[in-house]
């Protein structure tokens, strides 16, 4: 009977480790893309909203009305610069967690390296100490088979 690989608890590990990796990289993806969502909206709006000024100028405006589109272009590039940097962190914490993911991935893979190279070497003990049985019992059928010989 072979023997239980004594790292098989740290195969283990990696493996929720690498699980749990994937989960957290999926979620920093989900947020990513959020963000990249969220400020193409902001975007497309503000260029809309821009559009809109030129015809509105284009028709006559007031100077309030002329500020009032100004402020609020204002604020909406404001907008887009502070969700540019959302997803500038949103894409360095995506980058982080794939780095941690790869990381953690390697490791599992050097155990399961260890694990193979442990089942390889209690296949191949496995198999001599069969062999060793087998010859055994050759030796000792033909000891009784001479012996047997030697009586009669």
């Amino acid at each position: 009977m072979s023997r239980r690989f004594p790292l098989q608890p740290l195969v283990d590990l990696y493996a929720d480790r690498v699980e749990a990796a994937e989960r957290r990289l999926q979620a920093l993806d989900a947020d990513r893309r959020q963000a990249k969502e969220k400020l193409a909206q902001v975007e497309a709006y503000r260029v809309e909203y821009r559009e809109r000024l030129q015809l509105s100028l284009a028709q006559g405006m007031n100077v309030t009305q002329v500020r009032d589109y100004q402020a609020f272009l204002n604020r909406l590039d404001e907008a887009c610069g502070q969700q540019g940097a959302e997803v500038a962190v949103r894409e360095a914490a995506y980058l982080e967690g794939q780095k941690d993911w790869l990381e953690q991935r390697r490791r599992k893979k050097a155990f399961d390296a260890l694990s193979t190279r442990h089942e390889q070497s209690e296949n191949a003990r496995e198999t001599r100490l069969e062999q060793r049985l087998q010859d055994d019992h050759a030796q000792t059928m033909l000891r009784e088979a001479k012996r047997d010989e030697a009586e009669r």
